[in-house]
């Protein structure tokens, strides 16, 4: 019975069925389903979505809206996952450059990666150099991700890697940077570990970080 909710919840996902999902989600929520059972099928529902969306099947709106139902789910089944999981895959700090207010990425990216079982701590928008050097600092976390928008900011990000460097964190948390302004080659430039051109690139990203 209870690999028959779990498929039907990964079924509801990708028929992009907000209220079944919802629904199995309230149903595992209460019953016998291990809810880390359950968030694997959401992260495997995920999976298919990221596929899709790369194959080009699928496009934003698709993924936006998938990632919606992944994360109302997931704050039906976060409350239990404590104790019903070993945790979290590991902790990412997320935000937009200084200068630059756009959060559509980024919120994006923070959905899908929640979901596939990473702690999300949002800085925002418009955040200041000094402001990612002191989460990296306070939260200790596998990855640091930064978006950028606009071509007139992209240069927040090498500020940012400096302030690391300066205050001795930098060989301590992989930076992934991500969004229109920039490019893998500005990465590597900047002195970034990766890009990721989509949310679904970089959560796969950070997954392989945390797994070696």
């Amino acid at each position: 019975m209870s690999g028959e909710i779990l498929e039907q919840l990964k079924a509801r996902l990708l028929d992009l069925d907000m209220d079944g999902a919802v629904e199995l989600a309230e149903l595992v929520a209460g019953g016998d389903v291990r809810i880390a059972d359950a968030v694997n099928a959401i992260s495997e529902g995920l999976e298919v979505v990221g596929q899709r969306f790369q194959r080009g099947e699928w496009f934003l709106t698709e993924l936006v809206y998938a990632g919606e139902i992944a994360r109302e789910t997931m704050d039906l089944l976060s409350p239990l996952m404590e104790t019903a999981s070993s945790g979290p895959l590991g902790t990412v700090v997320v935000g937009t450059v200084a200068g630059d207010l756009h959060d559509l990425g980024k919120d994006i990216f923070i959905n899908y990666a929640r979901s596939a079982g990473f702690k999300l701590i949002d800085l925002g928008v418009d955040v200041p150099a000094e402001g990612f050097v002191s989460a990296v600092k306070e939260h200790h976390p596998l990855a640091l991700g930064m978006s950028c928008l606009l071509t007139t900011t992209d240069s927040e990000i090498g500020k940012v890697i400096e302030g690391l460097k300066r205050q001795n964190v930098r060989d301590k948390v992989k930076v992934i940077i991500g969004g229109a302004a920039l490019t893998e080659q500005f990465a590597e430039n900047a002195g970034a570990d990766a890009f990721a051109p989509d949310a679904v690139t970089g959560t796969d990203i950070i997954r392989g970080w945390g797994a070696s």
